[in-house]
């Protein structure tokens, strides 16, 4: 049977290249559509790697003398900050209390700089600079957060701050990078970048971390965690993060207001660093909402657009489905040779338009229109899998609209 169906679309080729010109069309856009919102749902569902629950930010202000002749006072920001923190420490509701800049996740502060990745033997990166977020924190920073050492040690602060130690994060299991290029993490022991006039910066890395993804999308990068050198610590537009076992902003800011004021700063304010999260997330809400309104709108154009070619192609063979009944065949055989036409009609498109999906690079197609996209899909531990999802999930429903598309005027016909 299956022989004989492949004659009849290869005697009619003519009006059956159109129809698998349409599935094939028809199987991109909707391979393209079930594969951007699974990845998107991947990503917004998984794990970051970091623990926010019982974390807050605290914000320190700076008071500024006006109206004066004398000069402002200079004060020794290390040593507020080291009594800010064992302050901070004391009260019965904090567990860990650490400093960082461009660290809070979900806050949107965000640094980045190319290095040249260095074993011990030379250079592993030979072609260019890979990218690196950079976070400068305090070692309490990885247990407010949870965030364990895989390998290495911890630095001490502030030595290691004047010695340029760090830690670094993988970006996958046991590598570093960006993008396609990848890495040994534990490989690595030092990172160099070329500064203007000829001079080179040079860091060791000490210690490594899981990944972690606090952004929904995009291209992740590993992290190079930096430890707060003395000249960098001041309570003034630093990140403060304690982990507590309590809900305590109102009780902590009552508590606390009169013993942090130190010098010219004091208590601000006090912010869970769930509504960092929360009002991210609601900007990603923002921008996905539009891409699902298209995403639907284009699913229902294409059951519509189906539909109807299959049920004027279906009733334009009202004399051939007569002629044979007239040799003998049953309406049963008959409805039963039309569906599989159908579906082997859209098995061949759909191996020319799987072959398509794969050869093009989507990502960048999507990032160059600037839809939220996810660039980097190893990182994010996406893999062939989704690929073979994206197919069963298009053809599974491309084939239920075929056959609800042909069954009405096939019957009809038949009768």
């Amino acid at each position: 049977m299956i022989r004989h169906i492949l004659k009849i679309i290869w005697n009619e080729r003519r009006s059956n290249l159109w129809i698998l010109l349409e599935y094939t069309l028809v199987f991109s856009v909707l391979w393209f559509c079930c594969d951007y919102c699974s990845a998107i749902l991947r990503t917004y569902k998984s794990d970051p790697g970091i623990d926010i629950r019982d974390t807050y930010r605290i914000e320190m202000g700076y008071r500024i003398i006006k109206n004066t002749d004398e000069p402002e006072p200079e004060y020794d920001r290390f040593a507020l900050t080291m009594t800010f923190l064992e302050r901070v420490k004391r009260h019965p509701d904090v567990a860990y209390v650490a400093l960082g800049r461009y660290a809070i996740p979900y806050s949107g502060s965000v640094a980045t700089s190319g290095w040249m990745l260095n074993d011990e033997k030379g250079t592993l990166s030979d072609s260019a600079e890979v990218g690196f977020r950079e976070r400068l924190v305090t070692p309490d920073f990885f247990r407010v957060f949870n965030i364990p050492i895989r390998s290495g040690r911890m630095f001490r602060w502030p030595d290691d701050g004047e010695n340029k130690n760090v830690i670094i994060s993988t970006i996958g299991p046991g590598v570093c990078g960006i993008g396609e290029e990848r890495f040994p993490i534990d490989k690595i022991r030092t990172l160099s970048q070329c500064l203007p006039g000829g001079d080179e910066n040079v860091i060791t890395a000490i210690g490594t971390t899981e990944q972690i993804h606090d952004i929904y999308w995009g291209k992740p990068m590993s992290t190079i965690y930096y430890p707060l050198s003395r000249e960098q610590t001041s309570l003034y537009r630093n990140e403060i993060a304690p982990g507590t076992d309590k809900d305590f902003p109102q009780r902590f800011r009552k508590e606390m207001s009169e013993q942090l004021k130190l010098g010219p700063y004091f208590l601000a304010s006090v912010k869970p660093i769930s509504d960092y999260k929360a009002k991210r997330a609601e900007e990603v809400n923002g921008e996905l909402n539009g891409v699902y309104s298209v995403t639907i709108f284009l699913v229902i154009n294409i059951m519509l657009g189906i539909l109807g070619t299959f049920y004027f192609r279906t009733q334009s063979r009202r004399s051939e489905i007569g002629l044979r009944i007239a040799l003998g065949s049953s309406k049963r055989k008959i409805r039963s040779l039309i569906f599989t036409e159908t579906l082997l009609l859209l098995f061949l498109a759909s191996i020319v338009a799987t072959i398509l999906c794969m050869s093009l690079r989507f990502a960048d197609l999507i990032q160059s229109l600037g839809i939220p996209a996810i660039a980097d899909r190893a990182a994010w531990g996406i893999g062939v899998e989704q690929d073979v999802i994206n197919f069963a999930v298009t053809f599974v429903f491309v084939a239920l609209i075929s056959i609800v598309a042909v069954w009405y005027p096939a019957r009809q016909a038949v009768k």
